[in-house]
């Protein structure tokens, strides 16, 4: 029954008007810099012509935020262990404010983070507001992700598969050894992942219902209520984000956001583009095969990976993760991965480098995380070590596409060109980088069906 009344709410949902050029005005009304903290790339899954930076001295957030009415700046903090990742959220919220107060501008801070409710909350959304002097603002909950299947209905975060909508922790995401829970009514999510410091007279939702039939006032009133420190959001479609995203603006009260990537286009005003064609990402196009690189170790990137074996014409090349405890072996498989790759690449041929599939996990949250890095940590030294330029970088899985961006190729700063499929993201990597002006596809491990890696290779051949 509750299956029903969900399809019909995303039904109904297509429908209705959207609410963009509201939002663009009351931005241009009330000029407003919206930052997005992204707690891995993949929360650039939504947007085009929107920078993404990715060090954040006092100097580059200053330029940014007066060149930039949105940009990103990728964080990478679900890779980072909890001390860390709360650092650097008061770090960026201190400085972020601090220039907002100087050039008199009114910022809204998103933390995006992933879709099926992984990463580290609430501590680093905490952390941001603390650095940026808001420890008693009212917290809002917004991870629908629609491109992806991700809805909140009644309360519950759903993720559709097939014709399927599973609640969030019926899912494999929520198995995961750093970030799982247990938990898929976000009221009892966000009890459960504060370990009982915030109770649930403290948190507010807001139903599709009232998002679609009240007025905007009403929804303002709820935003400023002064009873409840967190307020869940649902929704089945963009307008009832924007409404969300409009009554925000309007409000008196400063909010901090924790969102998926939808929820950035709702508050930015972007409008949902087309995906792009091979044309609008290979301008260009090298002799050159392409590199794609496999890291993720969720189900459904194992799937993807399985059809592109049995259905591709890439070159495979395994990197043995068992072996990371094998200094000296690791070591040599390291260099002869690297020989191979630039080999495949300069006679045009495409390679699909993975990791072996065993997941290993440590004896804490702590010790499953740090072999997550390293292993990234011997993918992003064989990017480091190529000679040839590959014809595009497509690298699966969110910690594996930052690392590889930003510690592999040295990306500094990019462009989001937009979407080759939806979730899927594009970037156009900035002169500093290893191969300047390379196309580098940022797949997340939990978006697409079983073909959409050999899908999207296919059409770029």
């Amino acid at each position: 029954m509750l299956q029903k009344a969900l399809l019909k709410s995303i039904e109904d949902g297509d429908s209705l008007t959207g609410y963009e050029s509201e939002i663009r005005e009351e931005l241009a009304k009330n000029p407003k810099s919206v930052v997005i903290l992204d707690d891995d790339p993949t929360g650039t899954q939504t947007v085009y012509g929107v920078p993404v930076i990715t060090e954040w001295t006092e100097e580059i957030l200053e330029n940014e935020l007066l060149l930039s009415p949105v940009f990103f700046i990728l964080t990478n903090s679900r890779s980072l262990q909890v001390d860390e990742a709360d650092a650097l959220g008061e770090l960026l919220g201190e400085r972020l404010q601090k220039l907002a107060d100087k050039h008199q501008k009114k910022l809204i801070v998103i933390s995006r983070s992933d879709s099926t409710l992984r990463g580290h909350y609430p501590n680093e959304v905490n952390a941001l507001a603390k650095g940026m002097g808001l420890e008693g603002a009212t917290q809002i909950l917004a991870p629908s992700f629609f491109e992806g299947g991700r809805y909140t209905f009644d309360d519950v975060h759903y993720v559709k598969e097939g014709n399927s909508f599973i609640p969030a922790a019926e899912t494999p995401f929520a198995k995961d050894n750093t970030f799982g829970y247990r938990a898929s009514n976000l009221k009892d999510w966000i009890v459960e992942k504060s370990e009982g410091k915030v109770t649930q007279e403290h948190i507010t939702s807001i139903s599709v219902k009232a998002l679609r039939n009240t007025s905007l006032k009403e929804i303002r009133n709820t935003i400023e209520a002064p009873n409840s420190s967190h307020i869940v959001v649902n929704a089945t479609c963009y307008s009832d984000l924007q409404v969300m995203a409009l009554a925000i603006l309007k409000s008196n009260t400063t909010v901090v956001l924790r969102t998926a990537a939808s929820f950035v286009n709702a508050i930015s005003g972007i409008s949902i583009k087309s995906c792009l064609s091979k044309s609008d990402i290979l301008k260009n196009p090298s002799p050159n095969g392409a590199l794609i690189i496999v890291g993720s170790y969720v189900p459904k990137t194992t799937a993807q990976l399985a059809h592109i074996k049995e259905h591709g014409d890439a070159n495979f090349l395994e990197l043995e993760v068992t072996n990371i405890f094998d200094i000296g072996v690791f070591c040599k498989e390291l260099v002869v991965l690297v020989e191979k790759i630039d080999d495949y690449l300069s006679k045009g041929e495409d390679v699909v480098l993975y990791t072996s599939r065993k997941v290993l996990k440590g004896s804490t949250k702590s010790e499953s995380l740090e072999i997550v890095n390293r292993v990234s940590n011997a993918l992003i030294s064989i990017v480091k070590k190529l000679w040839v330029s590959p014809k595009y970088i497509l690298a699966k899985g969110g910690i594996t596409s930052s690392d590889v961006a930003t510690k592999g190729l040295n990306v500094r700063k990019a462009k989001v060109l937009g979407q080759v499929l939806k979730g899927v993201p594009v970037w156009q990597l900035g002169q500093e980088a290893k191969f300047p002006n390379m196309p580098y596809i940022v797949f997340p491990g939990n978006v697409g069906d079983d073909m959409a890696l050999h899908e999207l290779v296919s059409v770029l051949k």
